[in-house]
């Protein structure tokens, strides 16, 4: 027992050295059927499993540092009441990152055929990742004079990936201690919006208090739904799209891709695993309706120089012409010309799913009660976003699954997430929420998740049942 104990302490500290982007709380629940969702070489308690179109329905948002109660001032009943834009500004991180990840199970199954589990699933999937810069709310907050001593870098990157996901999963056993899995998956896109940069750089001269500025936006969109976006400066933007279903199903399939998830578990004590996890390596081809919407500083007069506008104030003779009755919206609109838009019709591009890798250590400290360590790093818009999450699990009466799991990660550590399943023969039932904050007092919530499911499986319990832990022998039956 002692060397268990000291090996689970020890795996569990070496993941704590990273923070991540938090697994989800149904992870770590035993009755669940898709713990191989973050780990293919995951073992399953069943023989097989069906889930019908909703039977696993997840959401979860990540606001990063922005909290509601730094945005308003609330009265005693929570309303808000008054915007407080300053202390908002002022818990922003330097880099901020907002994301919404959600997963639809529209139909699978999984069944074990000796010493191999095999499941087939297909998923529709949203992944939202969104990164800006402080400054893009600090500028408009505080005025240009607080950045004369460093730039106002105002900066964000995204990319938004709506597609369906065909996965087959093979798990299979080596022997006692060791057990690998692979899930090749292929992608179809639904719809795509991917800002490359949208960037400006603002100085302010301390002595002059001149005005310089350089610019430059790269963005791409696609869908299945047939469209036509156009720009002009005294129109704006025009869409104009197609809501023919034949137009829509004929592009359903045309935005392919290709995705692998690998994981590898190891048992070097009966009670002990540590398994490591390498999911959503892939990428996914736009190829209908692609629009590219590009801007860059272009000199245009006067206020150009050196590849950045740089404003010294109004000349007299500017001056002298609003006083006049000169229309200021003529100034405006030669100011315009410096930032050219240009929306075009663009030819097929590509873009990552973001790929994650999870490290995970299990003690089953006792028979159907297990700690878990793991830690997670997911890679999203050329950013790397790490956590540990460390959780209990337990299983009543075989039938009652109950999950209490914590999760660290930068800007977030309210994060107390709790999972229930119910088992009912044949019917499996199961709810989870990663942050319990967010139930009771929204106002701290930096981060919302839930998960709900309904499996029907069978076989289940066969092995799990008779097993004993600490020995992997029958255990001796009841007279």
């Amino acid at each position: 027992m002692k060397k268990t104990i000291a090996l689970f302490c020890t795996v569990a500290c070496l993941l704590t050295t990273a923070w991540s982007q938090n697994l989800d709380v149904t992870h770590f629940m035993r009755l669940s059927p898709f713990q191989n969702m973050d780990n293919p070489s995951c073992e399953s308690i069943y023989n097989g499993y069906v889930s019908l179109p909703g039977g696993m329905v997840h959401v979860g948002g990540n606001l990063g540092s922005i909290r509601y109660k730094k945005l308003f001032e609330t009265d005693e009943e929570g309303y808000p009441v008054t915007l407080t834009p300053t202390k908002f500004v002022n818990s922003l991180a330097k880099n901020n990152y907002l994301g919404v990840n959600s997963a639809v199970e529209l139909w699978g199954f999984g069944f074990r055929t000796g010493k191999v589990f095999v499941t087939v699933d297909h998923r529709l999937r949203v992944n939202t990742d969104v990164r800006y810069s402080k400054a893009l709310f600090g500028l408009p907050v505080y005025g240009n004079m607080a950045y004369t001593e460093k730039p106002a870098d105002m900066n964000i990157t995204a990319n938004v990936n709506a597609y369906q996901e065909l996965g087959i999963s093979l798990r299979h056993e080596i022997n006692d201690k060791m057990a690998w899995g692979i899930r090749p998956k292929v992608l179809f896109g639904i719809a795509n919006l991917r800002a490359n940069k949208v960037n400006a750089v603002l100085t302010t001269d301390p002595v002059t208090y001149d005005l310089a500025m350089t610019y430059n936006a790269d963005v791409r969109a696609a869908a299945i739904m047939p469209y036509n976006l156009t720009f002009d400066k005294e129109n704006g933007f025009n869409l104009e799209y197609s809501t023919n279903v034949s137009d829509i199903t004929g592009n359903m399939f045309k935005n392919w891709g290709v995705g692998l998830d690998l994981g590898f578990t190891f048992k070097p004590l009966p009670q002990v695993s540590v398994s490591l996890s390498v999911l959503d390596l892939g990428y996914i081809g736009w190829r209908t309706s692609t629009t590219q919407m590009t801007s860059v500083l272009h000199d245009a007069g006067r206020f150009y120089e050196d590849g950045s506008m740089v404003f010294a104030g109004l000349t007299r003779s500017d001056i002298e012409t609003l006083i006049d009755g000169g229309n200021l919206n003529e100034l405006l609109d030669t100011l315009a010309y410096y930032f050219p838009l240009a929306v075009t019709p663009t030819g097929a591009y590509y873009t990552a799913t973001p790929m994650r890798v999870v490290m995970q250590g299990d003690w089953e400290f006792a028979k159907h009660h297990r700690l878990s360590a793991a830690a997670q790093f997911r890679f999203a818009s050329n950013y790397v976003q790490p956590s540990l999450t460390v959780a209990y699990d337990g299983c009543f009466f075989n039938m009652i699954d109950v999950c209490v799991a914590y999760t660290m990660q930068r800007m977030s550590f309210d994060n107390l997430g709790v999972g229930l399943g119910l088992n009912l023969g044949y019917l499996n039932l199961y709810a989870g929420t990663q942050n319990l904050v967010a139930a009771m007092a929204y106002q701290d919530a930096s981060q919302l998740t839930a998960t709900v499911g309904l499996v029907f499986n069978w076989g289940h319990f066969k092995n799990w049942r008779t097993k004993n832990p600490k020995t992997k022998k029958e255990a001796p039956k009841k007279k």
